[in-house]
């Protein structure tokens, strides 16, 4: 891959994950996550009598659900960036361009 496409491909996602990868799509990801984990393994009284089993269960399946989720997100973003690459009529550059400096705080 020449350096002009790799770099065309790295403004795209850096574009894209400003808008994607933040903060709340990774708290809404992680609680649907749990939710599936929570569908998956059983966390209720009948289910584990002792409170101290149900609390190791949860906590040791939030650091796998956070990590799950930034995965997620940073795949999502790649796979958006490189089906913009195949984006008709350049739309997927108009899009980058539309968002030039909008990190810097630039309308």
């Amino acid at each position: 891959m020449t350096h002009t496409l790799r770099s065309r491909r790295e403004r795209r996602a850096d574009t894209l994950r400003r808008g994607i990868a933040t903060e709340r799509a990774r708290h809404a990801l992680a609680l649907v996550l749990w939710e599936a984990v929570a569908d998956g393994i059983a966390f209720g009284p009948r289910d584990l009598e002792a409170q101290s089993d149900r609390e190791w269960i949860r906590g040791a399946v939030a650091v796998p659900i956070q990590e799950t989720a930034e995965v997620a997100l940073d795949a999502l973003v790649w796979r958006l960036a490189d089906a913009l690459a195949h984006a008709p009529n350049g739309l997927g550059e108009r899009y980058v361009d539309s968002h030039e400096g909008v990190e810097l705080g630039w309308d």
